[in-house]
Parts: structure tokens; sequence; C-alpha cells
């Protein structure tokens, strides 16, 4: 995670209000990201699921503040073509 200088001045604000470390407080903003990360890598992206086996997938993590952050089957199908991992099917597409 790039941190630029906004990030570091809120974080040494964070790191003096709770008596914490700034590195311990740059690890727990960081954390979410990198759970989010190994949780999106586990999962299996066969290129031809169906609409109903991608939503099953669960692929939405709800942040704090920012709110909620989540995959849709569109930005998948239209990953898996512009890769050419699938054969657009234009009687499928919205």
């Amino acid at each position: 995670m790039r941190i630029n200088r906004a990030d570091e001045i809120k974080i040494k604000e964070l790191a003096e209000k709770y008596g914490r470390d700034p590195s311990e407080v740059a690890k727990a903003i960081e954390s979410q990201y990198i759970f989010m990360k190994n949780k999106i890598t586990d999962l299996d992206f066969d290129p031809n699921l169906t609409e109903e086996e991608f939503y099953k997938l669960k692929t939405n993590f709800n942040i704090p503040c920012i709110g909620k952050l989540y995959a849709s089957f569109y930005m998948y199908r239209r990953i898996n073509i512009k890769n050419g991992r699938r054969k657009e099917d234009t009687n499928q597409d919205r």
C-alpha cells in the first residue's frame, strides 16, 4: 500500500492519540486490504461461471467509513472477454 503525505500525517495523529507506534497504525489500516486481497486470490474465478455461481462466491467487502466494495457479474464478464478467456456471447450480455 502506498502512503502519501496526507496518510502519513493522519497515521501520526492516530498513533499519538492512541499511544501506538506509527508502524502499528499503518499495519492496522493496511490489514483490511491484505485480507481482501488474500480472500479474492483464494476464490476460484473460472472464466465460465454463471451469474448465480459468481454471486455465490461472496465477493463483497464492507469497510467502515468507506462503504461496500463489490465485484459485479458485468465486470467479471467484461474482464474475461477482454482477456480472451471467454467467448463473448452477445445474447447473455445486459
